[in-house]
C-alpha cells in the first residue's frame, strides 16, 4: 500500500477514525491491527515473518535487561541471528553469485550456483537497524520494555514500518502514555506534513523520475551527451530529495495525526558545506545509526588517523551495502568513506575561514562530490556509472536527449530548491493550511480533510502511482 494511493486514501482515515473512536486503553492494539492490515496489504506471510522477528527480539531484550553471566556473548548471538534473516533475504545472492563470478573467472569455469531467489520483504532493512538499536541499548543499560503491545507497537507502526525513519524505542515508547487525548495541534502539524510531503512525491519527484531514468538508461547503453549527463544527474539529484523526504514528511504526519512525534530525518541537506555537514543533514536517522552502532564502537574518531579511515570506510561501506546486494553499492559507500576520511585528515592541518566566499566554495565541492556519488548509487553498472562520468567530465555523445524545456525544469526546480532552503534557514516559513475543527467530530473532520489531500496527489499524478525510492531497500 503506497502512501501516494487511493488505498491509503481509504486507510488512513478509517484507521484515524477507529483509533480516536475507541476507548485510550484499546488504541495500542487498533494501531497494531492497523499497522499489520498495512503490510498484509503487501504480503501476509511476511507480515507473519515479520510478527515471529517481533517476538524474538521482545524475549531477546527480556533476557538482556536480566543480570546475567555472558551478555555480551548473548548480544553478539542475538544481533547476529537478525543479521542472518536479513543476509538471507537479501545477501545470500547477491555473495554467492558474486563467489561464483570470482571463481570462473580465476579457473575459467562456467558454475552457476544454486540461489533462492527470495522476494526482499519490504522495510527489513529498518526493521533489522531497528531491532539491532533496542538490544544494544538494553545491553548498554537501559531497561527493556516489559510490555508487549508496546514493544510490538514500536517494532510494527505503520507510518515508518517500510522506510523509516529509523525510530528509537528512548523516545517512542513513552509517548504512548499519552494517547488518552486527541491533540489537535499536533493533527493539524500532520497533515500539514502529509500535504507536502504528497507535493514532493506526486508533483516533484514523479515528473522528474523519467528524465533520471531515460538519462541512466543512455548511458547504459553507451551513449550521452555532457548537457544530458548534467540534467540527467540534477533530475535524480533531485528526485531522491523529493521522494525520500516526501515519504518522510509523510511518514511524520500520518505519525502526527494518531499523537506521535517522529523525529525529522531531513535538514536541508543541499546546503551543506562539507562532506561531514552533508550527512549531519541527509537521512539523519540512518546516519546517527551508523554512527551510534558501527563508527564509535570501532574507535570513532578519537584515535590514530588510520584507525579513523578504516573506522570510516568500513562503516560507510558497511552504509552502502546496507542500501542494496550490488558492488555499486559499495563503490558509493567506499567513496564517501574515503572522502570523510581525507576531510578527517586535513582537519587542523588546513584552517578554513569562516567568510562568505569559503562557505560559497565548500557548498559547490560538497554538492559536485554528492552528484558523482549519486552516478554510482543510482547507475545499474559499473560501465553506465563510467559513460556518465565521462560525459559529466565533458566527454559526452552528441546532446539531445532532454529537451530545452526538460533541462529548464530540472535547472529551476533546483535552484527553486536552494533558494526555498536558505530561505527556511533565514527564519520563512510558508503559510500553512487552515482546517477549522470542533466538537467530537475532530478527528472525523481531520480523516476527511487528509482524504481530500491524498485523493487530490493521486489525481494529480503524472503517469499513475510510483513507489518510494526507499521501499527497495
Amino acid at each position: 500500500m503506497l502512501f501516494n494511493s487511493l488505498e491509503y486514501l481509504v486507510f488512513l482515515p478509517v484507521a484515524w477514525m477507529t483509533f480516536w473512536a475507541a476507548p485510550s486503553r484499546w488504541r495500542v492494539h487498533v494501531m497494531l491491527v492497523a499497522s499489520y492490515v498495512f503490510y498484509a496489504s503487501w504480503s501476509v506471510p511476511y507480515a507473519a515473518m515479520i510478527f515471529g522477528l517481533v517476538v524474538m527480539n521482545y524475549a531477546f531484550g527480556l533476557v538482556l535487561g536480566r543480570p546475567i553471566q555472558r551478555r555480551k556473548a548473548l548480544l553478539a548471538v542475538f544481533v547476529g541471528v537478525d543479521l542472518a534473516v536479513l543476509a538471507i533475504f537479501k545477501y545470500f545472492d547477491f555473495g554467492l553469485t558474486s563467489l561464483a563470478s570470482g571463481a570462473n573467472w580465476l579457473l575459467g569455469s562456467s558454475w552457476e550456483p544454486p540461489l533462492l531467489r527470495f522476494v526482499l520483504p519490504l522495510g527489513i532493512s529498518f526493521f533489522t537497524f531497528e531491532f539491532i538499536h533496542y538490544l544494544v541499548d538494553i545491553y548498554r543499560g537501559d531497561m527493556p520494555v516489559h510490555s508487549f503491545s508496546k514493544f510490538h507497537v514500536f517494532a510494527a507502526f505503520f507510518p515508518t514500518q517500510i522506510a523509516g525513519p529509523i525510530k528509537r524505542f528512548q523516545q517512542f515508547v513513552p509517548s504512548l502514555a499519552s494517547l488518552g487525548r486527541f491533540d489537535s495541534a499536533l493533527a493539524k502539524e500532520g497533515l500539514w506534513l502529509i500535504g507536502r510531503g504528497l507535493v514532493k512525491k506526486v508533483l516533484l519527484a514523479d515528473r522528474l523520475a523519467p528524465l533520471a531514468t531515460q538519462g541512466f538508461s543512455a548511458a547504459g547503453i553507451g551513449a550521452i551527451g555532457t548537457a544530458d549527463a548534467w540534467v540527467t544527474i540534477f533530475a535524480f539529484w533531485l528526485q531522491i530529495f523529493f521522494d525520500f523526504s516526501g515519504y518522510t514528511d509523510i511518514a511524520r504526519g500520518s505519525a502526527a495525526l494518531f499523537g506521535f512525534r517522529i523525529p525529522i530525518n531531513f535538514d536541508a541537506p543541499y546546503l551543506a558545506t562539507s562532506l561531514v555537514d552533508f550527512w549531519r543533514r541527509w537521512h539523519i536517522s540512518l546516519s546517527s545509526w551508523l554512527r551510534d552502532y558501527i563508527y564509535i564502537p570501532l574507535g570513532g574518531s578519537r584515535r590514530r588517523r588510520a584507525i579513523v579511515t578504516r573506522n570510516l570506510l568500513i562503516t560507510f561501506v558497511l552504509g552502502g551495502l546496507w542500501h542494496g546486494a550490488a558492488w555499486h553499492f559499495v563503490a558509493w559507500g567506499a567513496l564517501w568513506g574515503a572522502g570523510l576520511s581525507l576531510q578527517h585528515l586535513l582537519r587542523g592541518r588546513v584552517t578554513v575561514p569562516r567568510t562568505v566566499p569559503a562557505l560559497v566554495v565548500g557548498w559547490m565541492f560538497t554538492q559536485l562530490f554528492v552528484l558523482v556519488s549519486f552516478v554510482l548509487f543510482r547507475a545499474d553498472s559499473f560501465a553506465s556509472a563510467g559513460v556518465m562520468l565521462q560525459a559529466m567530465a565533458g566527454y559526452g555523445a552528441a546532446s539531445g536527449l532532454q529537451s530545452v524545456v526538460r533541462s529548464v525544469f530540472v535547472v529551476g526546480t533546483a535552484v527553486a530548491l536552494i533558494v526555498f532552503s536558505l530561505a527556511g534557514r533565514l527564519g520563512w516559513r510558508p503559510p500553512r493550511i487552515a482546517v477549522p475543527v470542533g466538537g467530537y467530530l475532530r478527528p472525523a473532520l481531520f480523516g476527511a480533510a487528509t482524504a481530500l489531500v491524498i485523493l487530490f496527489a493521486s489525481v494529480a499524478a503524472p503517469t499513475g502511482r510510483q513507489a518510494f525510492i526507499y521501499f527497495q531497500f
